[in-house]
């Protein structure tokens, strides 16, 4: 389904993409910032599904209403606007909008009121496309939008959207450390909008959360929780995913626990940690995808095709996450050993991988371990705590 989104607030937009690519599966949403992007990607490729903005920077998102009725007046449109007194409802109603849904609006309703449209057009009796090979699919899985399978749940989020005014950056940087899809969506979005303020990249869920607000945080949280289509149902998978959710949880730990026995900076090392196996969850997720549409890995072990595609998947998550640099070396440090590394922390991230896997053991190790100035004593106990 081909969904067109004019919104000139990033921020918003992120979130509304998010409702709508988590609501259903196979969902291509195209951005546009001002009327005249909107109205050029229209002419290029009518959507299914058309949501604007009322107040844009070149106009009212009526021109573009305006537009596609002027040719089309089945095509569902929806105003999403902060300017939603009667006059503007009504005028929105004379040129057919489908909606309309007020600014700021609450995450769980817009997905309500967007589902019977997103819905509609997968119920138009047309035949689904022919399943390409499973080569094929994890190769065009790339060129898309990856993202991790869902474990973030409502009922999680719920209390904390009721006790919001009361809640830190702090306090939810705790209630998330385990949980990288979200930490990843957040350093995304934190990051578009931190870098275009000051320049300044961030890296670090607290900072995160502190840059787009506790609110914000918040409504992308219940986002992520309503995600339909982020679930995996395959037990092969389900036990992966635990697997590799494990052992980046153990690497973020133990980095950071040896980052500040040092007087480095945990919290950055605990980040790089826990996102250290998202290619692995991600191809887990499109895995699923794949069986969901009718698809087997009865001739492709899980574990064979994780060790094949997940380095790609993982580096094309960092450039779409928009991770700083320093993150995505931490990243890395943990797969591969640095080369006449001076970064500490650099070696501090690749002993934690070596713990966890059991083979912190060794004269290299032995010699990382000075080089990062750690006790050797102390960090060659043969399982991680």
């Amino acid at each position: 389904m081909n969904i067109l989104l004019l919104e000139d607030d990033l921020l918003i937009a992120d979130l509304v993409e998010m409702v709508l690519t988590n609501s259903v599966a196979g969902a291509q949403v195209t951005q546009a910032t001002s009327v005249g992007q909107a109205k050029m990607a229209w002419r290029r490729q009518p959507a299914q599904l058309v949501l604007c903005d009322w107040n844009l920077p070149d106009g009212s998102g009526l021109e573009l209403v305006k537009l596609i009725r002027s040719t089309d007046t089945a095509t569902p449109i929806v105003m999403i606007s902060a300017s939603s007194d009667r006059q503007h409802v009504m005028a929105a109603a004379r040129y057919g909008i489908s909606d309309f849904i007020a600014k700021p609006f609450d995450v769980t309703m817009l997905q309500q009121r967007l589902m019977p449209l997103l819905h509609a057009d997968l119920s138009t009796g047309q035949q689904p496309s022919a399943l390409p090979s499973l080569d094929d699919w994890l190769n065009q899985a790339l060129t898309d939008t990856l993202r991790l399978p869902t474990e973030l749940d409502q009922n999680a989020v719920l209390p904390l959207l009721a006790n919001s005014d009361s809640l830190s950056p702090t306090d939810l940087a705790q209630n998330w450390k385990n949980q990288p899809a979200l930490t990843a969506r957040l350093l995304k979005q934190a990051n578009g909008a931190s870098l275009k303020r000051s320049g300044k990249p961030v890296s670090r869920l607290d900072e995160a959360i502190a840059t787009l607000g506790v609110d914000l945080s918040l409504r992308t949280a219940m986002a992520l929780a309503l995600d339909v289509t982020g679930s995996l149902h395959d037990e092969r998978l389900i036990e992966l995913a635990r697997h590799y959710q494990t052992t980046a949880e153990q690497v973020a730990t133990i980095a950071r626990a040896m980052a500040l026995s040092i007087g480095l900076n945990g919290l950055n090392c605990y980040t790089a940690g826990l996102l250290s196996r998202s290619g692995e969850l991600a191809v887990l997720r499109v895995l699923q995808d794949f069986i969901t549409r009718g698809g087997s890995l009865d001739d492709a072990p899980p574990e064979q095709l994780l060790a094949q595609w997940a380095p790609n998947y993982g580096n094309r998550l960092k450039q779409q996450w928009g991770l700083p640099l320093p993150t995505r070396e931490l990243i890395g440090a943990i797969h591969v050993a640095p080369a006449h590394a001076t970064q500490r922390a650099l070696l501090i991230m690749h002993l934690a991988g070596l713990r966890v896997a059991s083979k912190l053991h060794g004269r290299d190790a032995l010699r990382m371990l000075r080089q990062a100035g750690l006790e050797p004593e102390k960090w060659l106990a043969d399982t991680p705590e």
